[in-house]
């Protein structure tokens, strides 16, 4: 199955428990693809095309995808260190994340309304300029994750924890959030609690 990826256009395959490590996936095109329990970290799926594609259990770790393009994606359960995800084509992006432990990833620069990252562990990662307006973080722990000059306008942080949105650097407008959890955006304000 192996030899599959190196094909220039995949269409309707379920890649499952593939070891391909390190591996240039440069320039292909897969179409209603599934990946199951694959390990493809450390390997270069810079200007391939994913449609209507499918991650599932995988580890993507110290991946690049440069202009890769990512058009309804998702990622669920999987390993996604250190990622460039701002390297990514821009004009076509419509990704999603559902239970994934996301580490030291990119994601400045990027129109990612809309998007989930339910449940997903979202460490150590930078928003920069990041357009994430009515995107879901519900259940989401963003321990360390930075949140800069992004639009957050309706988005969506119920139940989320360990994040650290500064309001007066970002767009917050109807940002949904529950408390306790809440209350770290007022530390931000120059004001006294008691």
């Amino acid at each position: 199955m192996l030899d599959k990826l190196y094909e220039s256009e995949i269409e309707d395959i379920v890649f499952t428990q593939l070891q391909a490590v390190g591996q240039n996936i440069i320039n292909k095109k897969f179409t209603n693809c599934q990946f199951t329990h694959c390990d493809f970290s450390e390997s270069d799926f810079s200007l391939t095309f994913f449609e209507d594609c499918l991650f599932k259990g995988c580890n993507l770790s110290l991946s690049q995808f440069n202009d890769a393009k990512l058009r309804n994606v998702k990622f669920e359960n999987c390993k996604l260190l250190g990622i460039n995800f701002s390297k990514i084509d821009s004009f076509i992006i419509a990704i999603g994340f559902a239970d994934c432990f996301i580490q030291n990833c990119n994601f400045s620069d990027l129109n990612l309304s809309k998007v989930m990252f339910q449940q997903c562990k979202v460490l150590e990662s930078d928003f920069i300029n990041t357009d994430l307006s009515e995107s879901d973080f519900t259940y989401a722990i963003l321990t360390g994750t930075e949140f800069n000059h992004s639009n957050l306008s309706k988005a969506d942080f119920s139940f989320a924890k360990d994040y650290q949105i500064n309001p007066l650097n970002n767009k917050t407008k109807k940002m949904i959030l529950t408390l306790p959890d809440a209350i770290s955006l007022l530390k931000h304000l120059d004001i006294i609690i008691k």
